[in-house]
This record gives C-alpha cells, structure tokens and sequence, in this order.
C-alpha cells in the first residue's frame, strides 16, 4: 500500500510541475530529399528489429538502413476501409517482414522483403490492432478476435468505441473514446474497468490515441479531441489512472525509453518528461546543420535502441540527435548494433533486387532478408557491404567476420585496420575474389567494443558457387556418351567398308580419285540447297541419279554416316561456322542452315558439338 501511495503522490507532483519548462536547444542530423529521403514531408517514424528506421511519408514508405534508402510506393487503390479508425497514421510491424499502415479510416499492408504493397482481402473487418506481444486483433462490430491465438473478447457496449489494445504480461487492455480501459485475462474474461475522467472531461478528449509503455509498471496515453490533448498514466499494480499533462496544442506522439523517460512531440517542438520526478524539458527550437533554426512542423519522435532521438517533420525530413554524437565527444559507448547487409555486388557493381544475370535472377529480395544466394562459376568475385544503425559514434563500430570453410578462425576489423574495410562511417565492404567452386557461408558480428561481441548480433548468409558447366555431372555423362557413341561409330564404318583390311594391323586405305569427287559433289548439292529445309533423302538422291537405298549404300561404303545424318551434319557444320564468323543470332543461323526451328536447331546442335550453340561461341572465345 505504501508503495501504491508513493507512486501516486510521484505522478501528482509530475502534473503539477510539468508546466515549468526550460528552453534548450540541440544540434541536430538531418536525413531528407538531398541525402537519399523520398520526401521532406514525415508522417510516422518507427524502428525495426534489425535496427533500421521505418520513415512514413504521404506517397512512400522509406526504410533506411544506414547507408541508403529502400522506397516502397504506396498505391491508393491497394487500401482496405477501416469504417471504425478515424485516428492519424499509425504503423504496426507483425514480425513477419510485413509493415501495417492506418491512416483515416483505412488500412495497407507493405511486405519489406520484396519492396513491394500486398493485397489485402476484405473480411469485413471494423478495425486492426498489431500489439508488442505479436498479436494481430481484428475488430468485428463489438467483437475482437485475436487472429494469432484465436481469443475472442466480446467488448462492452457502455465502454465506447475502441481506439487501442495493448497486450502486456498476459493481460489485454482495451482503450476506448470514453476514457475507460477494460483489462481482460488471457482467456478473454473481463477483469476490471477503470476510467480516466469524468463524463464532462470524456466530451473533450473524443479524437485520437495513442499507448505506449513497458519500462515500468505504466502505460502512458495520449488523448486529444475539441478540448486539446491530455498525458495520462495508467498505474497497472493500482489500475489508477494519473494526469501528467494537459495542453491546448495538439500531441501528436509519444515515445518511452528504456529508463521511463518520455519524449513528447507537439504543435509546440517536443518535450523530455521525467514521470517519476515532473521534470519536463521543452525542445522548442532545434538547430540543423545548416544554420536553420526549427521552431514549429515536428511531427513524430522516435527513440531508437542507443538512445538517439529521431524526429519526424513537415518540411525539413528527418532529424537526429544523440548524446553521444557531439564531434570532440570521445567517451567510450556500450550499444547493441547489429549488421545489416545493405548491398551484395558483382564485379564492383551492385546486385539488383530482381534484375536478371547472365539468364538468372540472383537477388529475389530485399539485402537484409537474404540468408541463399546462387552464383554461377564466373560470378565468382563478389563483395558484401554491412552497416549498423550507430549514428551515435559510427566510428567506433568494429565488426568481426569469418567465411566458411576459407576461415577457421574469426577476423576483427575497425576503422582502424589495415585495408580500410571499414570506413568512418561505420560501412563493412568485404571484398571475395577468384572463389573456387563450393558452398559457402559468410558471418558477421557486430559491436562497439573490439574484444566483446554478442552472438546474437550474428548476420548469417550462405551462398555457392556453381561449378562450370563442363564439370557438372550432366558434361560427364556427356562425355561418355560420346565417347561411347565415337566408338560405335567407329566400329560401324569397319563393318560397313568393303575396303576396310580386316588384318588387324593393316591400315585402312584412301579413297580412290573417283570417290572423293563422287563425295564432294554430294556435298556440294546439300550445301547448294543449304537453306531449303525440304532438302532431303529423297531429293539428294534423285539429284545424284540414285535409288534411295543405292545413296545409303554408297555413303556407309564410303565409312560415311546415313544419308539423314550426313545432310544434318554438313548443315551443323557450316551453322558452326555462321557462330563464329559474325553477329548472327541463333535464329539466324538455324533458318539459313535449313532447320524448322531454332529450338531443333539447338537439340541438333548439342548432339553434334556436345553443347548448346551460346555455350559452343563461349568456349570458342567469341
């Protein structure tokens, strides 16, 4: 009890001094249209897992990762009507690489692995709530459905129109219009209900919410409407509420870090808030790098995991600010960061998402969401470039790497070391040149201290390089096959030439002068009709005077292969000879040689030469 008395009496004083500010200015970073942002106009700011910031403007989602912005354009008929949210943006990330969107009554869906807008399916749904628990909630007239586990809580009809739902501990709160929460155990049963206000101060306070909490025993909620904005605290242990703030300005945002502190933007700058001693620090004139003084358009605040402020505006894009960040500032820092793959590039240039290589698409996703990569054998110089989102001393970021199975032992780099692997940035390019042929895995760690590193800041791809196509096991049995077909071959011109000696160590004979004439005029009438492709049997041997039987004697005597395959090959040869002699393409080619198709034409040509005719230039040096 003295200590449900104590916190009271704390959050008292807060509303009582909260109004004795001090006017304090910072220096500020500046992310917008001239470093990379799509757009100077900020509506909504949140931070990922990974460490990368989410920016919401009016047309575009930008996620940036430290090093460059990711845009995803937002397409208007791509929305799902909300009839019962009437709030300003909200964003929600499920876990799932997926960002959620509200905004005025409707809802959209971005999927950050491929960059891209998903559809959505209308289900009827009132409204749509992602907590910090990982639940999704939909809201059908008074019933809201927990899609991750099933629950269902049927909402009380005295409680007013729902605005928020937070999951903490195993317990649900619902907040709704009227000021009331209404707690509910994990089976869905309604624990208790507590008001904030009054009816008469309820009327005031009709428009948006907004709920944050869970560095200490509150959940802190903005609440706005025709009476202005209010900050009120909700005691969880007591289930008190508390006003800590009361404004006529609007409060777009709040914000809590790890410690309990608030940070609360306004029509006004934004405000530091101390709840448990009422200390309240006004931010109303910030200084960017520039020169410019901003005094009004914040919008948002964001509070990442080191500790710096990110504020979203109207005009000037996003602002950043850290304690940590002054320029003579050489404390040592202690921060989680974490690696983020930010570009894979071949040969020097970035890979593409979706772009096609050489016939194959190597990147089908977002950098940071890509843990398998393909690579052919001659796409086998490749560098990966890794950043972290410490804004606070970029320069002090060390990483620590190995590839498998090249290393067996970890490698650290700094900005300091040899190589200038890492920038003052805090980028890590890692240059891989001339890999041999395998499989492949790359892992990365990241810190802010050379000599200690957290396992669980482990970035981890796996990528291989394929082998040649004339090692593969496909060429082998190639190999084979020709070999055994060349060996019967050979063993059926022996069989069928009347010359051949059958003494074993007796050579075979020439031809006789009239042979060679007989065959070269024979060939001379295939190559004469060489683009006709109803050349054929029949017609070379009324050409030659001769019975079609009479024409396959003669060219199998001569050791010669069937009158079919010796057409084709006379064909091939001289489509070989189109490959290498000028730009021809493959259709060309086949279509002056006398083959139906391209398509035949390559079957035909890969049984003659043993590959394709793309392969056949490749390996002729063209």
């Amino acid at each position: 009890m003295l200590l449900l008395v104590w916190s009271a009496v704390t959050h008292s004083v807060a509303a009582q001094v909260t109004h004795d500010t001090t006017q304090t200015t910072l220096n500020y970073y500046t992310l917008n249209r001239q470093n990379g942002l799509s757009d100077d106009c900020v509506w909504q700011l949140e931070q990922l897992d990974d460490g990368r910031m989410v920016v919401v403007m009016p047309h575009t989602v930008d996620i940036y990762d430290g090093v460059q912005c990711s845009t995803i354009a937002l397409d208007s008929s791509g929305w799902l009507t909300l009839p019962a949210y009437h709030g300003a943006t909200h964003v929600y990330s499920d876990g799932k690489a997926r960002l959620w969107l509200k905004q005025y009554g409707r809802m959209c869906a971005l999927d950050l692995r491929t960059l891209q807008q998903v559809p959505l399916d209308d289900d009827g749904a009132e409204d749509f709530y992602a907590d910090a628990g990982g639940h999704v909630w939909l809201l059908h007239d008074q019933l809201l459905t927990d899609t991750t586990s099933g629950m269902t809580i049927t909402l009380p009809d005295t409680a007013g129109a729902l605005q928020d739902v937070v999951w903490m501990e195993g317990t649900t709160y619902t907040f709704h219009d009227t000021g009331r929460l209404v707690a509910y155990d994990s089976d869905g049963t309604m624990l208790y209900q507590a008001d904030a206000y009054g009816p008469e101060e309820a009327q005031r306070y009709t428009g948006t919410s907004l709920v944050v909490g869970g560095a200490d025993d509150y959940l802190y909620q903005i609440r706005t409407g025709t009476g202005g904005s209010v900050l009120l605290a909700y005691h969880r242990p007591s289930h008190q509420w508390h006003t800590l703030l009361t404004s006529d300005n609007i409060m777009h945002t709040l914000t809590q870090t790890a410690g309990g502190l608030l940070y609360l933007t306004t029509s006004d700058g934004y405000l530091r808030i101390d709840p448990t001693t009422g200390q309240t620090n006004r931010y109303s004139a910030l200084h960017l790098p520039d020169g410019t003084v901003l005094s009004t358009g914040i919008n948002t605040v964001c509070l990442d995991r080191e500790g710096g402020i990110w504020l979203g505006t109207y005009g000037h894009g996003v602002l950043y600010t850290s304690p940590w960040c002054g320029l003579f500032d050489t404390r040592p820092i202690d921060a989680e960061v974490y690696p983020i793959l930010t570009s894979v590039n071949l040969h020097g240039a970035p890979i593409r998402m979706g772009a096609e290589y050489d016939g194959r698409v190597l990147l089908d996703v977002a950098p940071p969401y890509a843990d398998r990569l393909t690579f052919g054998h001659s796409q086998n110089s490749l560098a990966f470039q890794f950043a972290t989102m410490n804004y606070m001393r970029p320069r002090s970021t060390c990483f620590r790497y190995r590839l498998t199975p090249i290393d067996t032992d970890w490698h650290t780099v700094t900005a300091d070391s040899a190589g200038g692997m890492v920038n003052d940035q805090g980028l890590f390019y890692l240059p891989l040149v001339d890999l041999a042929p395998g499989e492949y895995v790359l892992e990365v760690m990241a810190s802010t201290h050379a000599e200690r590193f957290d396992p669980k800041s482990l970035h981890r791809i796996g990528f291989t390089i394929e082998q040649p196509w004339w090692r593969t096991i496909a060429a082998l049995v190639g190999y084979l096959l020709m070999a055994a077909g060349g060996v019967v071959q050979a063993w059926r011109r022996r069989q069928s030439s009347d010359k051949t000696i059958t003494t074993d160590d007796a050579p075979v004979p020439a031809l006789s002068p009239q042979e060679e004439e007989w065959l070269a005029r024979t060939t001379k009438l295939v190559t004469d009709h060489m683009a006709d492709p109803d050349y054929g049997v029949e017609q070379l041997a009324t050409d030659l005077c001769m019975e079609r039987t009479g024409l396959y004697k003669k060219l199998t005597a001569l050791g010669q292969p069937s009158p079919v395959n010796y057409i084709r090959s006379i064909r091939l040869r001289k489509a070989a000879e189109m490959l290498l002699s000028g730009p021809h393409s493959i259709a060309e080619v086949a279509l002056q040689t006398g083959f139906s198709s391209a398509s035949y034409f390559s079957k035909c040509f890969q049984r003659e030469y043993g590959c394709r005719p793309l392969e056949y230039i490749k390996r002729r040096g063209i």
